[in-house]
């Protein structure tokens, strides 16, 4: 299996990283090519399912089922969209607190297979593949690190 990961800083409480997150109508404005939730049994509990839809452009038809939940900690799925199937592990992990108040580390590790390729398929993923693979994942972590301190910059002091 091919791996690609990346890790965000956020500044905002683990918490509320956590809760948007899991907001799934928040998913649209920040994961990559998300169009919108055909079907959720579970969800985000282990065991639970997942099935989404992408933009145009996207992965088609994605399945999930969650392998762990860890609240405010971990969360690892196995997928299967048209073109592969693999793990994305999630792991959120609170930072000491600075000058610029509270930050949350997010990591993601995601390992696939491509479905088809033939004997290529090892060279067109580390040409190809690899590469958009990587650039999603990273769109999708800027995408969270943008919508969760929008949300926290928009609100009222406590």
């Amino acid at each position: 299996m091919a791996e690609v990961g990346g890790q965000v800083e956020i500044a905002a409480p683990l918490a509320d990283v956590w809760e948007l997150y899991f907001d799934a109508e928040c998913w649209p404005s920040w994961v990559d090519g998300f169009a919108r939730v055909s079907a959720r049994d579970g969800y985000p509990a282990q065991g639970g399912t997942l099935v989404w839809e992408s933009t145009p452009a996207g992965r088609g038809r994605v399945s999930e089922r969650v392998l762990a939940h860890e609240p405010r900690r971990l969360q690892r799925i196995s997928y299967s969209d048209p073109g592969s199937v693999g793990e994305l592990e999630t792991s959120f992990e609170m930072m000491p607190a600075g000058d610029e108040g509270r930050k949350t580390l997010v990591s993601q590790s995601q390992r696939y297979r491509l479905h088809e390729g033939g004997p290529l398929a090892a060279l067109t993923d580390r040409l190809f593949i690899r590469s958009q693979m990587r650039d999603s994942l990273q769109r999708s972590l800027a995408g969270l690190r943008a919508e969760v301190e929008a949300r926290v910059a928009a609100r009222p002091c406590d």
